[in-house]
């Protein structure tokens, strides 16, 4: 199989990432502690998204600082650095048809199924594995495997289409690690007087869920300093490309970082050009049309004159009063009604629309936190916390929050009968009745008695009527069976 072909001393981050998801995937089709497959998975993700490498952090003695890299774990990559394989990993890999591991990027192929596929269709090459299953499915062969049928071999078909489309980002970072990586860079690039101003831009700056590349403005006059001091970065794997106005390395991580530099004078309008969005810039120049503008990441044109030069801007504030607008905050920059909300208001009432842009949610507005899942043991049926009641308490204290509730996941129904699952939940309401009544209530105006609530695939919920009466509240949500229809 071609990942673990590839591991070594040398492996990067994301290769570390997609060995650990192997090994969780192998781990579940052999029936092994749930907890542990729920480990290996999150260590994985810490890792892909780890700002420094895994393998250096190694060498500083320092690989149980990346969250949810336990003891264990962490002495498996110790062999994987030193040696370049793994005894246990290999342990755990022996017999399992390599092939399946490639089903696992297709969405709604768990580890189970794609070891259920490979070994019924007698699909063996990694290299043509995926093909080999859309044939197989193509065949009707999928239907007459039993536990799947008709319609499940049209929903793997349709997943086929979509992983081939490249519809799933599976290289597209979470936003505070993508944050914690153009942080870090905007730290660098600052070491040098050369940089006048730093700032992310696309959907980084707009504060997108999910962010692919990391790209940064640099407000200079000195433009081949900087751009020089940004290959050098030492987390730099490789330069992938260099000119006058930018360039692009790929970190040691895997991640690509961008880099776009503009003198101060036009800085503003570069800014506002490459943080977008597509559609909210679309919308701004059929607005600056119809003033006679023209709109570029260097400033703003008047279409009738060419011969008047391009007004620059600094600021991105100087850029929307010119189309007589307020700034708009980057995170509203989505073409939802922010171009028309940003108005001046007497351009507003002029179209009957007097109100202005909403403010934005600060953190001093946060005034407390409905789920929060603590490792209190309610045997929950996955992901449990990893923290006590009483040091999350203490954490919600410093936030300045007012209250807090804690919502585990239910106990689990196949290993719990419903008087078992009473009485955890029993015993979760007594340690809470504690902690409110005890000195430790006093850091906050309320703690509350939660529960996150599977929604089985028949529509009740996982657990016994009788339970909820021991709740403050509930959250259900759907944590399974998520191909089926309603």
């Amino acid at each position: 199989m071609m990942v673990i072909m590839k591991i070594g001393r040398n492996i990067n981050n994301q290769e570390i990432a997609k060995l650990l998801r192997v090994i969780s995937a192998a781990y579940e089709i052999r029936g092994g502690n749930k907890f542990k497959i729920i480990a290996y998975d999150r260590a994985a993700t810490a890792i892909e998204h780890a700002t420094s490498e895994a393998k250096d952090l190694w060498d500083d003695g320092k690989l149980t600082e990346i969250p949810g890299v336990g003891a264990s774990i962490a002495s498996h990559l110790d062999e994987l650095f030193r040696k370049g394989k793994v005894a246990h990993f290999e342990a755990i890999m022996r017999g399992l048809p390599p092939a399946m591991f490639e089903f696992l990027d297709i969405p709604g192929i768990g580890a189970k199924s794609a070891y259920k596929l490979c070994r019924e269709l007698k699909i063996k090459n990694s290299q043509t594995a995926v093909l080999d299953l859309e044939k197989a499915a193509k065949k009707g062969k999928i239907a007459k495997i039993e536990g799947f049928g008709q319609k499940s071999q049209e929903d793997i078909l349709e997943a086929i289409k979509v992983f081939k489309a490249g519809e799933i980002k599976e290289n597209r970072m979470v936003l505070p690690y993508a944050d914690a990586i153009a942080q870090e860079m905007i730290s660098y690039l600052k070491k040098i007087p050369a940089t006048v101003q730093a700032d992310p831009l696309g959907s980084l700056r707009r504060r997108v869920a999910t962010i692919g590349d990391v790209d940064i403005a640099v407000s200079t006059l000195k433009p081949v300093e900087v751009i020089n001091w940004f290959v050098r970065y030492p987390k730099a794997r490789k330069l992938v490309e260099k000119g006058p106005s930018g360039a692009t390395i790929l970190l040691k991580n895997g991640r690509q970082v961008d880099l776009r530099v503009q003198r101060p004078e036009a800085y503003g309008a570069m800014l506002q050009y490459f943080t977008g969005s597509k559609h909210h810039n679309i919308h701004l120049r059929e607005l600056a049309l119809k003033k006679g503008f023209s709109l570029s990441e260097y400033g703003i044109k008047k279409i009738k004159n060419l011969k008047l030069k391009i007004k620059n801007y600094a600021n991105e504030e100087d850029f929307y009063k010119a189309l007589d607008m307020d700034w708009i905050p980057p995170e509203l920059r989505e073409d939802t009604g922010e171009i028309e909300a940003a108005l001046l208001p007497p351009i507003r009432r002029d179209q009957g629309k007097p109100d202005g842009l909403p403010k934005l949610v600060e953190l001093e507005d946060v005034k407390g936190d409905l789920h929060i899942h603590s490792n209190f043991p309610v045997e929950e049926s996955h992901d449990p916390g990893l923290d006590p009641m009483e040091e999350i308490i203490k954490v919600a204290h410093t936030l300045n929050y007012e209250y807090i509730g804690f919502t585990e996941h239910n106990p689990s129904q196949s290993q719990h009968s419903e008087n078992q699952i009473i009485s955890l939940l029993k015993r979760k309401k007594e340690a809470i009745d504690k902690i409110n009544y005890s000195r430790v209530k006093k850091l906050l105006n309320g703690i509350f008695n939660g529960l996150e609530i599977d929604i089985k695939p028949n529509g009740e919920l996982a657990i016994p009527e009788k339970a909820l009466d021991l709740l403050d509240y509930g959250l259900a949500s759907i944590h399974s069976s998520f191909r089926m229809s309603r």
